[in-house]
C-alpha cells in the first residue's frame, strides 16, 4: 500500500513536532484552552492539598504523588441494534449497561480501497522483550494511594507501626494492619483507585455499552466524519475523543466498523479526510490537528458537544501514514495517549504512554515501528501480531488488533482495571499467541 511512502521514508527522518511548531502554525483558541487546562490543574492540586491536610488531621500517612475522503451522504445515522450476531467470527455477546446508560449498538462492516503491500519474509524485531512484573509503577490517571499505618508488634492498641504498601497502576494501596492488645495486626484498608465511569467487562472484541450514531461531512472544510455515542453526556459522562487519520489516499470509511465500536465504549472519534503525503508530510499532521483543535473547540460554549467531552485525554490515532502523524501531534497538551498503527517512523515530546501494533508480515511498518519504538521517552509497548501484513487492520473490523486498542484506552484513559491484563506481567495477553515478542520500555 505504502510502497512509494517507504522510499520516502527512509530517505528522511521524521521532524518532532510540538503545538508550536512553526510549519504547522499556532492551533486556533490555543491562549483560551491553556487557560482552561491550567484552571483545571489548579482545581486538582486545590483538592489534592485539602486531601492531604485531612490526612494529617486523622493521623494517617499518604504519599505525594486510496480513495476519496469526502462523504456525500451528509445525514446522521444511528444504530440501536444489538452487537452482530455469531455470523461475525469476532463480536461476540453484548455488554449488559448498568442504569443510565444506552445499549450497545451494532458496527457496520466496510470495505478497503487501499493498494495491497507486497509481503516480504518475515521480519523481526531486534529489541529483547522486557518482562514486568505483577506491579507497574506507571503514573496512571488514578493511580493507587499509599497505605495506611500499620499496627505495632506488641503492646497495646495504640502502638505506631510502619507505613503499609503504596497501590500499583490504577490499583489502590495495601492498608496498614492496626494492632491489638496483644500486639496482632489487624486488617486495615487502602485507598483505592476512582472506579471507571464504564461498566466491566470481560469480552474487549465486543461493543461497548453506548448507542452510536455517525456525522458526516461536519469539521474543518466539511470533510471530517465523526463517529460517537447517542445520546452524548447521559448521567454526566465525559466523553474521551479520538483523531484518527487513515492510510495514504485512503477514506477513513475504510475503518467505519473499527471507528464504530470504538464510539460503542464512550469516544468520540474524528475521522480526518484523505491524507494524500508521505510519512512525516507536515500537510498530514495540519490535518490531524485541525482534526484536534476542532473537537476540543465543540466542547467549548456554544459548540456542538458543549460541557459532554473529556477535552484533557484526547487519543491521538492512526494507521500508516495516520499513525506516524498521530505520534508527531502526540505532544499536543491535550493528547492522554497516542495509539500508532502499523506506523512509520516518528518522534515527539510526549507526555503520555503509547502503544504501536505491528506484524510479523507488515515489511512497510515493522522495522520503522522499531525504530519509533527505541527512540520513545515514554512508557511505550510495542505488539506484534503473527503473520499480519500491513493492511491487516483495513479488514475483519481490525481483527485482533481492535480488542487490544479497546482494553488499551479503557485502560489508561477510563481507568478500567479489567483491561491491565493485555499489558502487564509475563503471560498478558499481549505476551502470547497470536501475539509474539512483546516489547515493553519505561514500563517500571
Amino acid at each position: 500500500m505504502d510502497g512509494t511512502s517507504f522510499a520516502v521514508c527512509t530517505r528522511q527522518r521524521c521532524a518532532v513536532l510540538g503545538p508550536f511548531d512553526r510549519d504547522v502554525g499556532l492551533p486556533r483558541n490555543h491562549a483560551m484552552r491553556t487557560e482552561r487546562l491550567a484552571a483545571v490543574s489548579t482545581r486538582r492540586k486545590t483538592l489534592s492539598a485539602v486531601a492531604v491536610s485531612l490526612g494529617v488531621v486523622l493521623g494517617c500517612a499518604e504519599d505525594d504523588n486510496g480513495a476519496d475522503g469526502n462523504v456525500t451522504n451528509s445525514s446522521v445515522t444511528t444504530s440501536s441494534s444489538p452487537v452482530p450476531t455469531s455470523s461475525t467470527p469476532i463480536t461476540t455477546s453484548a455488554t449488559s449497561a448498568p442504569p443510565g446508560l444506552p445499549s450497545v449498538s451494532p458496527s457496520s462492516s466496510t470495505s478497503s480501497t487501499d493498494s495491497p503491500v507486497q509481503n516480504g519474509p518475515t521480519s523481526s524485531a531486534t529489541d529483547t522483550p522486557i518482562a514486568v512484573g505483577p506491579t507497574g509503577s506507571i503514573p496512571g490517571p488514578n493511580a493507587g494511594g499509599a497505605g495506611g499505618s500499620a499496627g505495632g508488634e506488641g503492646g497495646m492498641s495504640t502502638s505506631s507501626g510502619g507505613g503499609g504498601v503504596g497501590g500499583e497502576l490504577n490499583v489502590g494501596g495495601t492498608g496498614g494492619a492496626g494492632g491489638d492488645t496483644i500486639g496482632n495486626g489487624g486488617a486495615g484498608g487502602g485507598q483505592s483507585a476512582a472506579p471507571s465511569p464504564l461498566p466491566p467487562i470481560t469480552d474487549y472484541s465486543a461493543d461497548g455499552p453506548f448507542d452510536t450514531t455517525m456525522e458526516s461531512n461536519v469539521g474543518p472544510g466539511g470533510g471530517y466524519v465523526v463517529y460517537r455515542p447517542e445520546p452524548l453526556g447521559a448521567d454526566g459522562f465525559l466523553h474521551a475523543p479520538i483523531v484518527f487519520g487513515p492510510g495514504i489516499g485512503q477514506s477513513v470509511t475504510v475503518h467505519t466498523q473499527m471507528l464504530t465500536t470504538f464510539a460503542s465504549h464512550g469516544f468520540v472519534v474524528v475521522g480526518t479526510p484523505v491524507l494524500s503525503g508521505g510519512p512525516g508530510d507536515a500537510g498530514n499532521r495540519q490535518t490531524m490537528l485541525d482534526g484536534l483543535e476542532w473537537i476540543l473547540e465543540q466542547n467549548d460554549p456554544g459548540g456542538a458537544y458543549e460541557g459532554k467531552l473529556e477535552p484533557t485525554k484526547v487519543v491521538s490515532m492512526g494507521f500508516s501514514v495516520g499513525g506516524t502523524s498521530a505520534v508527531e501531534i502526540g505532544g499536543h497538551e491535550a493528547v492522554a495517549t497516542v495509539v500508532s498503527i502499523h506506523g512509520h517512523t516518528a518522534s515527539a515530546a510526549l507526555h503520555g504512554p503509547m502503544l504501536q501494533t505491528t506484524g510479523t508480515r507488515d515489511t512497510v511498518g515493522m522495522p520503522l515501528q522499531q525504530a519509533t519504538f527505541d527512540s520513545s521517552e515514554v512508557p511505550t509497548f510495542l505488539a506484534t501480531l503473527t503473520d499480519a501484513p500491513h493492511q491487516y487492520i483495513e479488514s475483519d473490523a481490525g481483527g485482533e488488533e481492535r480488542p487490544a486498542i479497546v482494553a488499551w484506552m479503557r485502560y489508561f484513559i477510563y481507568d478500567d482495571t479489567g483491561a491491565r491484563d493485555y499489558f502487564y506481567g509475563d503471560d498478558c495477553v499481549l505476551c502470547k499467541s497470536p501475539w509474539e515478542n512483546p516489547q515493553r520500555k519505561n514500563w517500571q
